[in-house]
């Protein structure tokens, strides 16, 4: 496998409001800024974050802002319920406790001479990976309807529980009788930081008939998707096929993910079994 490393346009708009985040660790970043920055919203820059990173952007700022707090604390002489109410903490023991988490100690004990773990600022560089890793194809489909039962506001490991209350709930083959039988599930609408909008449902021709049946209906656009095919276990084959279109695909194409809902459509088999074929729907739209 070849490796290069590249200065692509998406990386540098990642980079450059993730700094502004970095400079803003006080007072907090500006929502219009990061978005004439990065061309994303604070809540889908959380996600490509986490794709990248593998931790949410919460958990970045969390980890920068003790830091910085640490630091303030072994070389000044400030108030600890100064530097907690600076960082953005209501009190000083919602701080000791945040800082005795990350730290593994106490504010005082950090003033006294203990180490402490130090988050550094991040910045990411590409690496665009030459090969046949995946076979991705830019296709163009035409609107479609997906029924089933859709979740709020949830982290990403709560997406299996949704499945199961769905077939909990209704009868797997009428599920299939809507539509064609394929099986999706979406993420739409994203408007939390540090949580997704999941929809676990099915191909469905008729969506009056859905909505007969209880299940919640997501009525789709038509758009243009980098269609990656993946093979290998749920979820970690999921995992590499983001990992991959967001860090190499799309900047090397000049493609960025366009905001609308994007797919994890299933194929038949074992989820666990190494041979498993899926495909990932991304929306996308030139830079």
């Amino acid at each position: 496998m070849l490796t290069k490393e590249v200065g692509m346009g998406v990386m540098e708009d990642f980079n450059r409001a993730v700094g502004h985040i970095d400079a803003t660790l006080t007072e907090g970043a500006d929502e219009g800024e990061l978005r004439r920055l990065s061309g994303y919203s604070r809540a889908a820059l959380s996600r490509v974050f986490s794709i990248f990173t593998g931790m949410t952007l919460s958990e970045y700022v969390r980890g920068r802002k003790l830091t910085e707090a640490a630091f303030e604390l072994r070389d000044s002489g400030t108030r600890v319920i100064d530097v907690a109410l600076r960082y953005g903490f209501a009190s000083p023991d919602s701080f000791g406790a945040a800082f005795r988490e990350f730290h593994g100690c106490t504010p005082s004990e950090v003033r006294d001479g203990r180490p402490f773990r130090v988050m550094s600022k991040l910045r990411l560089t590409l690496s665009v990976r030459g090969g046949e890793e995946m076979r991705i194809s830019i296709q163009r489909k035409p609107a479609f309807t997906v029924a089933g039962l859709g979740r709020e506001a949830i982290g990403s490991a709560e997406c299996p529980a949704v499945w199961d209350a769905l077939l909990e709930g209704w009868d797997e083959d009428a599920l299939v009788a809507l539509g064609s039988g394929q099986s999706f599930g979406a993420c739409y609408g994203i408007e939390g930081a540090d949580t997704i909008n999941h929809l676990a449902g099915y191909d469905a021709a008729d969506a009056d008939a859905a909505r007969e049946l209880g299940l919640d209906v997501l009525e789709v656009a038509p758009a243009e998707y980098a269609v990656v095919s993946l093979t290998g276990p749920v979820p970690e084959c999921i995992h590499e096929g983001w990992r991959y279109v967001m860090e190499s695909f799309l900047p090397e194409r000049g493609l960025r993910h366009s905001g609308a809902p994007d797919f994890e459509v299933y194929g038949p088999g074992d989820m666990s079994a190494l041979d498993y074929r899926m495909e990932l729907w991304v929306p996308v739209v030139r830079e």
